[in-house]
């Protein structure tokens, strides 16, 4: 199933504030395979999402743990139109979603929040 974890972490609308979550992970060892930022928020889908979040908060920032789904689609037009279609079809709304990096050549991943997480995930997988 495509369920994952995404880290949440509340920025501060001041230069250095990105640079110190992406250090705070780096010095942890949490490698973050996609990153959307936006509204005062970083979204980070890590290889360890716990050990980010605690590495987050020693560093004082407010950082926590959600589900969400994460697709592996092919790195080519139409793909994530497939996707979202399959969505819309089973009436599930797609909240929000950025991309990310996968190790498979020709293959790029999805990140979706979706309004039901249960049913996105069989739909998706």
């Amino acid at each position: 199933m495509p369920r994952a974890k995404q880290l949440t972490v509340q920025l501060a609308n001041k230069p250095g504030t990105l640079a110190q979550v992406a250090q705070a992970l780096g010095k942890a060892k949490v490698n973050m395979r996609a990153l959307a930022v936006f509204e005062g928020r970083a979204k980070i889908i890590a290889d360890d999402p716990a050990k980010g979040r605690d590495a987050l908060q020693k560093e004082g920032l407010y950082a926590s743990i959600e589900d969400c789904l994460t697709v592996d689609m092919a790195d080519q037009p139409g793909s994530l139109g497939t996707i979202c279609h399959k969505l819309s079809e089973a009436g599930i709304n797609i909240d929000y979603a950025y991309t990310g990096i996968t190790q498979s050549a020709g293959k790029a991943v999805v990140v979706l929040v979706v309004s039901d997480l249960e049913k996105g995930a069989r739909i998706t997988g």
